[in-house]
């Protein structure tokens, strides 16, 4: 890594922030207490205790595709949540929801299963703007029955949208200054802040952090970087073959130089008016 790059990356992690996926998936590896931190405001269940957690978690479909989870955890009453940052709206689309939770379920059931055995599921969005654009700090989406007066359907499943844009004085509020928050000597949460710093300030957790970095550049990026590279090596035998064609060069001759066929030099000659 050349010092002009390393000093990019620095200037990248500074500007990292919770709502960002990268940053948010490092904060929250094996951060149990950060993570019951912010259940336990989001919910208000100031009690509340996670028993397991893992980012990232993959969930195998096999008929269809499958989906990641930013966070998958489990409280100690067995209640289990998928918690996902976004910072596009397309991202917290209620489809998405849909679909998360129905993997969730698909988790626990196989032949024989007890349907009351399926553990309390709650889909948690934190987005960047106000997705369901009501204003609100939070909702609260659940299925209910109209016709008894939109009494709670009881099967034990849930879908918050946090709204990162509502960011006042009470702890939720302040729960979602930390999450934009690029400092964090001014977060509010002491939790968020020692584990924010880490990656941002301690040398271990700035090589780690740049490492997470050029592995996303490189999953996200990559394949666009190749295929670009694959077109521009096309371009430039096309180039070359075309030239050639306007000196009158042998197909076969042509066909060997840029380790192609005859039939696909005599298509190039066609399509370009330069057959002979």
């Amino acid at each position: 890594m050349t010092k002009e790059q390393r000093t990019q990356l620095l200037d990248t992690i500074a500007k990292l922030r919770l709502i960002d996926d990268t940053f948010f998936h490092a904060c929250f590896t094996d951060n149990v207490e950060g993570m019951e931190y912010i259940l336990r405001i989001i919910l208000s269940k100031p009690q509340l205790s996670v028993r397991e957690m893992h980012t990232q978690q993959d969930v195998p479909n096999i008929y269809g595709r499958a989906v990641r989870f930013d966070v998958f955890a489990t409280d100690a009453d067995g209640t289990e949540y998928d918690i996902e940052v976004q910072r596009a709206d397309g991202g917290a689309d209620p489809h998405r929801a849909r679909f998360n939770a129905s993997l969730m379920d698909a988790m626990h059931v196989e032949k024989g299963t007890d349907w009351k055995s399926l553990p309390e599921t709650i889909v948690i969005f934190i987005t960047e703007k106000d997705v369901l654009r009501g204003g609100k700090p939070i909702y609260h989406v659940e299925r209910v029955v109209r016709e008894l007066g939109s009494q709670r359907f009881e099967d034990d499943a849930e879908i918050l949208y946090v709204n990162g844009a509502f960011q006042d004085d009470t702890p939720l509020g302040q729960l979602m200054q930390d999450f934009f928050c690029q400092e964090p000597s001014k977060m509010h949460s002491k939790v968020l802040a020692a584990r924010a710093n880490f990656f941002k300030s301690d040398e271990h957790g700035v090589m780690t952090m740049c490492k997470v970095i050029e592995e996303y550049a490189e999953k996200v990026y990559g394949p666009q970087i190749e295929k670009a590279r694959e077109e521009g090596i096309a371009e430039k035998t096309l180039r070359t073959i075309r030239n050639q064609l306007k000196r009158r060069v042998a197909y076969a001759d042509i066909a060997s130089d840029n380790e192609t066929t005859v039939d696909e030099v005599i298509r190039i000659a066609k399509e370009s008016n330069l057959a002979y």
